[in-house]
């Protein structure tokens, strides 16, 4: 919002009129423009003398005043993913590029080139373009609101146009079933025949393996160092959360491990699994990715991928009697995060809470019956 300017006389020392202050405009002393915008003080010099120039020069000077405290909204986007890029994982950072790569996108078609311009009809017709469900929407609303909320704290706008777009209500997240004992052999065994190597089949067998044992994110396995694995025991620190992982390493698993060979290009003290050490973390991930998703392709099992065997063992956690919190802690997950996405999936808790509800409804029966009798 601008601001407002005032001309004032800076008064030199001989003027006689140097007590009557700087509004004082009947002399001939410099005159300056002092006032605020966008919230912040103004003082500078027109350096003229003449009230007439002056004001032509004041509306020039109220222009480019303005101009220069509006942020144009590709320069606040920059802002905001540089802030972003050293504190959060490269994945949600290329996520969050994706959707203000699009929402500039639309703002140009719509030759919105300033900040303070966007209104709640832009980010409609942001949704408008994007043909993504409606679960999507939701996190790319999220992106833009923090966004927004970024600007609003550094005072480039004054409302967060994105708060005033509905987030969608009561969706349900897509089911995600466990793998069956079945498709586990089938993946494990796919292992064995894919590749041209036996190099790579070895490797491919002690991720698989470490997926169903450990359930580690992708990430996490492609980094995994030797010395996370001793004593019958993996520890890792997860490189998402930083969540520590604690857990027994069973004896299929522990032969995995000690087959697998050192990695193409390492040397003898190569401290990585899976990795040479060389190159970026980024570069190990996908290839660890490819890896697997030629195995699961070769498998033939129908959505298989890696984030399913998350899926699985958090199941049979809950199955087994665990609760959210131990599935939370072996995974390096939130309870909560449990609740919402694993816990549904477990067939054997549900059954534990229909065998719950029917004792419950036992019990209520029988001492209505006992009253019923007492009556009478």
């Amino acid at each position: 919002m601008p601001g407002m300017l005032n001309l004032q006389r800076r008064h030199t020392p001989k003027c006689p009129h140097r007590d009557k202050g700087p509004d004082y405009l009947q002399c001939k002393c410099p005159i300056y423009a002092r006032g605020t915008v966008d919230g912040k003080r103004v003082r500078c010099s027109l350096k003229v003398r003449d009230m007439r120039r002056a004001a032509r020069k004041l509306d020039k000077l109220d222009l480019s005043l303005e101009a220069l405290h509006r942020k144009p909204l590709p320069a606040a986007v920059d802002a905001f993913l540089k802030m972003q890029e050293p504190i959060i994982a490269h994945g949600t950072m290329r996520n969050y590029r994706r959707v203000m790569n699009h929402f500039l996108a639309v703002a140009a078609a719509r030759e919105t080139r300033m900040l303070d311009e966007v209104l709640p009809e832009l980010i409609d017709l942001y949704r408008e373009s994007r043909k993504i469900a409606p679960l999507t929407w939701v996190k790319e609303l999220q992106v833009l609101r923090h966004f927004f909320g970024f600007c609003c704290e550094r005072d480039w706008i004054q409302k967060n146009p994105a708060k005033r777009v509905q987030m969608p209500r009561n969706l349900k997240p897509k089911s995600k079933a466990p793998y069956t004992a079945n498709e586990i052999i089938s993946i494990i065994a796919a292992c064995d025949t894919f590749g041209r190597k036996a190099y790579e089949r070895t490797r491919a067998r002690a991720m698989v393996l470490m997926l169903r044992y450990a359930a580690l994110r992708v990430s996490d396995l492609a980094t995994l160092k030797r010395s996370s694995v001793r004593g019958g025991r993996i520890v890792v620190s997860t490189m998402k959360t930083g969540a520590p992982i604690n857990l027994p390493v069973p004896a299929e698993l522990q032969r995995a491990l000690d087959m697998v060979p050192l990695p193409q290009g390492a040397d003898g003290n190569c401290e990585y699994f899976f990795w040479s050490g060389q190159g970026s973390t980024r570069a190990v991930i996908r290839g660890v990715t490819r890896t697997l998703g030629a195995v699961f392709r070769k498998s033939g099992v129908k959505g298989a991928h890696a984030h399913r065997f998350r899926h699985t063992l958090a199941t049979e956690i809950l199955e087994r009697g665990g609760t959210a919190e131990d599935a939370a802690n072996i995974l390096g997950n939130s309870p909560a995060m449990i609740r919402k996405h694993y816990a549904q999936q477990s067939i054997g808790r549900q059954e534990r809470i229909f065998s719950l509800m029917q004792t419950v409804h036992a019990g209520t029966q029988l001492a209505q019956t006992e009253k019923q009798t007492a009556v009478c």
